[in-house]
């Protein structure tokens, strides 16, 4: 029983330092950094300012430490042996992270320079300590290849802790596992030659149009909350009240931007649906239509940019298209369950947005081919071949 007179309310936790971390790590995931306060952080935990500064300095001591928390597995040594037992220890590790993979993709970049950057290497020494495992595994793979597939690992693995990715642990567990095998055990082509010339395009001569693909490039580059329609502006060659001619705002851009990125997505579907064909050959070209349109518009299907409000519409969108790779593939594999399906073309959609994050393997020849190979090998969980490729 509480002494009379005591306040309750003063009682402080033990954990205290622990609720905050958690309450902080949720809020960045759900509004993002720039828009998350102190005080926002405080009231999730149920405490005060003053109480919160107690702990951490400013917001972004938070982030440092919620960032350090998170991602201290990267520095634990794995003590498993053998491919398998390696990948077993990763996904119990991961598992305990919720919502890992939204902080590396959204929130790490307010990191300060110096931590931003030993995160990274941390990331890219963990990643190649998988390489001599994955070498045993398969043998015949030359060095490009095998980077390929170290991301493609690390991307399946992130579905472990992405929040985007709505499923139960008893659905989304056993689907990793099997994109895991599916991965390692896709048929790939040789690397082949760096591509010359990637990335380059004559630019429209429509303003509203060089405005679009400028937003997209900044939004993708810095985040929708550091991005300002000046800086849009200079990027398109747009200024001043012309600016404000073509958009009003921010936002309306960014809805500009999504519904651009919709259209072509469905019409890409729509003249692979038109060629007709079994579902195997069917999903066979979606995937390769999407694997095309991803190093432009495809990938703000899977990872929306910014935390701002999209509004229903745009998650109905997300929805019926990816309803349209479950229905294919469903047909294609009739002993599936929607449910397994879905989260298959989910953990394959990732995949390909998490590979075009590398620009490195996106430059070489063999790189869309491969990357259909993986969606393929994914959503009929390993090596799948049809029509030709018998």
């Amino acid at each position: 029983m509480t002494a009379p007179g005591t306040d309750v309310r003063r009682q402080r936790p033990r954990n205290r330092k622990q609720l905050i971390l958690n309450a902080a790590r949720d809020l960045l995931v759900e509004l993002g950094y720039p828009s998350v306060t102190m005080a926002m952080i405080a009231d999730r935990v149920g405490i005060t300012a003053g109480a919160l500064y107690r702990h951490f300095g400013n917001k972004a001591d938070i982030l440092e430490a919620v960032v350090a928390e998170n991602f201290a597995w990267l520095s634990e040594p794995v003590d498993a042996v053998g491919f398998d037992a390696t990948m077993e220890s990763l996904i119990a590790r991961i598992a305990d992270h919720p919502y890992l993979t939204d902080l590396w993709l959204h929130e790490v970049r307010y990191l300060s320079d110096d931590s931003l950057n030993r995160l990274r290497r941390r990331m890219r020494n963990w990643q190649r300590s998988l390489a001599p495992i994955l070498r045993e595994l398969r043998t015949d793979l030359d060095n490009g290849q095998q980077d390929l597939l170290l991301w493609a690992l690390a991307s399946v693995l992130s579905c472990l802790s992405r929040a985007s990715l709505h499923a139960p642990d008893a659905v989304r567990l056993p689907a990793v596992r099997s994109a895991i095998r599916a991965v390692t055990s896709a048929p790939l082509a040789p690397t082949g030659p760096k591509l010359d010339g990637v990335g380059a395009r004559s630019l429209p001569v429509s303003m509203r149009e060089r405005l679009l693909l400028a937003a997209f490039e900044q939004f993708g580059y810095r985040g929708f909350h550091d991005t300002s329609m000046a800086t849009i502006g200079a990027a398109a060659g747009v200024t001043g009240p012309n600016l404000y001619g073509y958009f009003e705002s921010k936002a309306d851009i960014l809805r500009a931007v999504h519904e651009r990125a919709a259209h072509a997505l469905w019409l890409g579907l729509d003249n692979v649906l038109a060629s007709g064909g079994d579902p195997g050959e069917l999903l066979r070209e979606v995937a390769r239509s999407y694997v095309r349109l991803a190093r432009t518009w495809a990938w703000t299907l899977d990872d929306p940019i910014g935390k701002a409000d999209l509004g229903d519409s745009f998650k109905l969108v997300q929805r019926e298209y990816v309803d349209e790779w479950v229905a294919l593939l469903t047909r294609s594999l009739p002993e599936l369950e929607p449910r397994q399906a879905r989260v298959r073309v989910q953990i394959a959609l990732s995949v390909v947005s998490d590979m075009y994050r590398i620009p490195r393997l996106t430059f070489r020849a063999s790189f869309q081919d491969n990357l259909v190979s993986l969606v393929l090998a994914i959503l009929h969980d390993g090596p799948w071949a049809t029509g030709s490729d018998k």
